[in-house]
């Protein structure tokens, strides 16, 4: 068997990669499932570099208040976004599709990611809608050396998933505050966490996860290449490409009226 379609081992990923994949999926996006096939932009097992776990913050309540804040601003944006009329796109090509429900989202959860942490730096839009991008132009690239994924993948790793938030202690710091970000991330779905694991957004979003994580194994046990620096090579060539063939511009949200 070829080593680009090799059934890599399912691996776990921490909580914290755990939070950073199902954030990735937009709460507010109901476009159909052909137009979701590749919305993450998060690698399994690696958290991406530009969205930092929050690591170093507690649930205190002060940060419980502050993802539930945040979680309800994500909801309102939801609303406007369905009865103002809003055009439903950033970027819609053949290759990457992105509505301005998840481009918000992404920016909100990295806000919040960000505030747990108690970083001063600021967010911003550009290069959230830049990972954005890439991530789906990294999984058409896998696809297009041959890589496939099968749904036997998927479904085993949203288990391992499933099962490592509900098994974990909440009474460590980590996975408590995970354990919250994710209870609120459920709720806004106005679903049960039944109906959120089993939905297509979680799914698609696995998929897109599996596909970047055998592209990066592939690329690390390429001598020819240099590691991870070759992946982050490849990642900012494929961006710099997109945009010789594409406009990228990011939304004002200011003249939305959702920043």
């Amino acid at each position: 068997m070829s080593s680009r379609n090799r059934k890599i081992p399912m691996r776990k990923l921490s909580l914290l990669g755990l939070a950073a994949v199902l954030l990735a999926i937009s709460a507010c996006d109901r476009a159909p499932a052909a137009q979701l096939e590749d919305i993450a932009n998060i690698p399994a097992p690696k958290l991406a570099e530009d969205l930092p776990p929050p690591s170093a913050a507690a649930l205190t309540e002060e940060n419980k208040q502050l993802i539930r804040d945040t979680f309800d601003s994500i909801q309102s944006i939801q609303y406007l976004l369905e009865t103002e009329g809003q055009s439903p796109w950033v970027i819609k090509t053949e290759e990457v599709s992105i509505s301005l429900a998840e481009f918000v989202f992404a920016k909100k959860n990295r806000e919040l990611i960000l505030a747990l942490n108690q970083s001063d730096e600021s967010v911003k839009d550009a290069e959230v809608l830049q990972s954005l991008v890439t991530g789906q132009l990294v999984v058409h690239y896998a696809r297009s050396l041959g890589i496939t994924v099968t749904p036997e993948e998927i479904r085993e790793m949203i288990h391992m998933q499933r099962s490592a938030l509900s098994e974990a202690e909440s009474s460590a710091a980590a996975e408590a505050l995970v354990q919250s970000i994710m209870k609120e991330r459920i709720r806004i779905t106005g679903g049960s966490a039944e109906d959120f694991w089993n939905s297509e957004d979680v799914y698609r979003s696995y998929e897109a996860a599996l596909y970047d994580s055998k592209l990066i194994d592939q690329i690390l046990v390429d001598e020819r290449l240099r590691g991870m620096d070759s992946y982050k090579e490849l990642r900012a060539k494929l961006y710099a490409d997109f945009r010789k063939r594409h406009p990228v511009r990011v939304p004002d949200l200011s003249q939305l009226g959702l920043s």
